[in-house]
């Protein structure tokens, strides 16, 4: 028996359509089928876990602190002469009068006036 290329079927009779005016048998091969593919969403939940992590980071800051120490030392011994202290005098300021006068402290300094060396 010989086996067809094309994997036909044997020669069957043809079903009665149309007369057939040759003489030779159809041969009906075997049924391909065509696909059509069509595709239709189907949901798949997918996860993705986070996880929020709040960083509290040190940052130095300088912060500077101060001490103070308050000394008494004893000084020169003054003689007090009358009209001639600190707030007294003849000199502008809180001493008494418009005088020009000098006290044991140097000569008055009126406003915007500073001593030499000092700023």
């Amino acid at each position: 028996m010989h086996h067809n290329q094309n994997r036909c079927m044997k020669p069957q009779p043809m079903p009665p359509m149309q007369p057939c005016n040759s003489a030779a048998q159809p041969v009906i091969c075997p049924t391909q089928y065509r696909y059509h593919d069509t595709f239709a969403p189907q949901e798949l939940p997918v996860v993705h876990p986070f996880v929020n992590v709040t960083r509290q980071h040190t940052v130095q800051v300088p912060h500077h602190y101060y001490t103070e120490v308050n000394e008494t030392m004893p000084g020169q011994t003054v003689v007090a002469r009358p009209g001639m202290g600190p707030g007294m005098g003849m000199g502008p300021g809180m001493g008494m009068g418009p005088g020009m006068g000098m006290g044991p402290w140097g000569p008055p300094m009126g406003p915007g006036q500073r001593p030499c060396g000092r700023r």
